[in-house]
Parts: C-alpha cells; sequence; structure tokens
C-alpha cells in the first residue's frame, strides 16, 4: 500500500509540472522554445549576388523604374509604394482612373532619376531597383541607409527570377506563381501555333531602337527574345551591348524582311524610314512592313513579365494568317485588369 501512495504521490508531482510547463507557453508555441522569438529580419539574395537584409514584415516599398513598378502591381502590392511607381504615360493613365495611385508623390518625369534624398525621405523598408543598366544609383541608395534589392529584366527567365524574388521579399509568392503562369501560357500559345515553321523560313527582323533607325537591339536584350519568340530571327543577333549603332549599309545587307520600331521614348515613326532613300531598296520598306511597336501609354518592349503582350502581338504582326482569331485588345484588357488592377482599355490603350 505504501508503495502504490507513493508512486501515486510521484505522478502527480510530474503530471503538475507539466501542467505547468504549458501554462507557461503562449498559445500555439507547443514544442516551440519560448526564448527564441522569430527574427523581425529576412535575408535574401538579390539578382546581383548581394545580401541584404529586409524586414520580415514590409509595408511601405519604393520602386525606381517602370519594370520594378509594374512587378509591384502584378502582384497586387501597389498600396504599399510610398510613391507612385509606374511613369511618363502610364503614370498618367493610372492618375486618370485611380484616385489611390494618384495621390501618391509622382517622383520623376521622362528619364530623370528618382534623388536619394527624395526617397530617403518617404522612408521606404525596401527599394526595388533595375540593376540591369547603371549601378551607381543602387550604391548611392545603400550610402544613404536604404535597403535596395537589385533585379534583373533583359531576358524572359531574368525577368520571372526577378518576381520570384520580389514576392518572396513581400510574402506573396502565390501571387507571383500565379503571374508567372499567366505569362508563360501566353508565350505557349505563340510557341504552339508557330511550332510548324521551319527555321529557313521564319522572317528576318530588325527592331530599331529609341534614338534613331540605325540605332538596334542586340542579341543581348530582350528584344531579341520578343523576336525570336514570335517566330522571327534577329538580324542583329549576334551583336552584343545595348541598343548597337550601324550603318546605312549594313541595315540594307541585313535586308530585314520587317522592321520594328521600338516604342520607349517615340522619337520616330515608320516615315523616318518609308522617306529615307538609303533604305528604299530594303524589303521591309518596299514591302511596307514596317511597324511601331506598341502601346500608346505602355511600353510592350521593355524588360518585365508584362513584354509577354508584346510577344503576342509581335507573333500575329509577322503571321497574322496563324493569328487571325486573336484579339489583341482582349487579351490586352484581361491581362492588364489582373495584373495592373485596370482595363488597358479604360486606362486609355489603343493599338
Amino acid at each position: 500500500m505504501f508503495v502504490t501512495k507513493r508512486c501515486i504521490a510521484v505522478f502527480g508531482i510530474v503530471m503538475l509540472l507539466l501542467l505547468l510547463t504549458a501554462c507557461g507557453r503562449a498559445p500555439g508555441t507547443a514544442g516551440k522554445d519560448v526564448g527564441a522569438p522569430e527574427s523581425l529580419t529576412v535575408t535574401v539574395t538579390d539578382q546581383l549576388g548581394r545580401r541584404v537584409e529586409v524586414p520580415r514584415k514590409i509595408e511601405k516599398i519604393g520602386a525606381i523604374d517602370h519594370f520594378e513598378g509594374h512587378l509591384v502591381f502584378a502582384l497586387g502590392q501597389q498600396d504599399k509604394l510610398v510613391h507612385q511607381a509606374l511613369f511618363n504615360k502610364l503614370g498618367a493613365a493610372m492618375a486618370r482612373v485611380d484616385e489611390k495611385f494618384k495621390a501618391k508623390p509622382q517622383m520623376r518625369q521622362g528619364r530623370e532619376k528618382i534623388s536619394t534624398e527624395t526617397m530617403a525621405a518617404l522612408g521606404p523598408q525596401v527599394v526595388f531597383m533595375n540593376s540591369s543598366f547603371d549601378r551607381t544609383q543602387l550604391e548611392q541608395f545603400e550610402s544613404a541607409g536604404l535597403r535596395v534589392i537589385g533585379l534583373k529584366g533583359e531576358t524572359l527567365e531574368d525577368s520571372f527570377d526577378a518576381v520570384r524574388l520580389m514576392a518572396k521579399v513581400l510574402g506573396c509568392e502565390d501571387r507571383g506563381a500565379k503571374y508567372i503562369v499567366a505569362c508563360e501560357n501566353l508565350l505557349g500559345m505563340v510557341k504552339e501555333r508557330l511550332r510548324d515553321i521551319p527555321g529557313d523560313k521564319r522572317l528576318k527582323v530588325m527592331f530599331a531602337g529609341p534614338k534613331n533607325i540605325y540605332s538596334v537591339a542586340t542579341g543581348s536584350m530582350l528584344q531579341t527574345s520578343i523576336i525570336e519568340t514570335a517566330g522571327g530571327k534577329n538580324v542583329a543577333g549576334h551583336l552584343t551591348g545595348y541598343w548597337a549603332d550601324v550603318s546605312p549599309e549594313q541595315v540594307a545587307n541585313w535586308n530585314p524582311d520587317v522592321i520594328f520600331l521600338g516604342s520607349s521614348l517615340d522619337t520616330y515613326g515608320a516615315d523616318a524610314i518609308f522617306n529615307n532613300p538609303q533604305l528604299a531598296q530594303v524589303k521591309a520598306v518596299q514591302e511596307g512592313r514596317v511597324y511601331s511597336f506598341p502601346s500608346n501609354i505602355d511600353w510592350w518592349d521593355y524588360p518585365a513579365p508584362h513584354h509577354v503582350l508584346g510577344a503576342v502581338w509581335a507573333a500575329k504582326t509577322l503571321y497574322p494568317d496563324k493569328f487571325a482569331d486573336i484579339d489583341m485588345t482582349k487579351i490586352a484588357d484581361e491581362f492588364y485588369t489582373n495584373y495592373l488592377g485596370h482595363s488597358f482599355t479604360s486606362l486609355g490603350g489603343k493599338l
């Protein structure tokens, strides 16, 4: 009997200790070390290979260029922006239809840069920046104590990686995955319709840049990916760098079937080519196949997965018979509604 009572007493003490331990834990922390709270920051590796520590919960975002602004909207995080982050024609279009966007500070016009002081004054917890080109501004922002995530978008793969990285930082990875799938579906549709065109039958395309008609997109640039996805071959694909300058003789020697005019600065139009005697014998000119890239409110040949719209438009332009049933405006309306919050036509978009 004594042994039984003693065992019962020991058992009772053990149960009491377990009960006290459980009561000392916060709800939902059973099995966890309450002395080691979750870190308030997380460290990520950006697309420059830099390790950047950012807050785990982010409520204030800065985005320096069109690319990053597009991605923030596509991920549904635009309410966290400390400034408009959509610029020029698209920014003006958005301000006409979206009062919340209009109320945010407009921090740049044209190609001017956002100053370090102006951005720092708005207090973003993280700043996203396209690091494909000039990294000087990134270094200036870091020197001012801002946390900067470098992104890249000059290839489709880079732009998708940028989406995944931003989505991870902002805690919306499911939304990022959905956006990528939507882009891949459009590209898949294009590739399926063009799969029977042999390589030697694909149209030769020259993509003229924003400076003048003799500034052409190289094989290092996003425009080459657009051309190839659309079933063409970039005549300047063997060149490297960013917008290579070439001679009229070189263009004549390439003799492209089609010429696309970059949309970025609207510095010239098709007449600059049709009225140029040095290009009169070029096949694209003779057959009237010179086209300005869309659109009137937004660039479809600019780094960002949104350029998939440019790939669909380019494929339909190069091979209209294979895309006769495709309503480009309808596709753009749906895409813009899902990933910019307003339809293409409601923003004033036209093709």
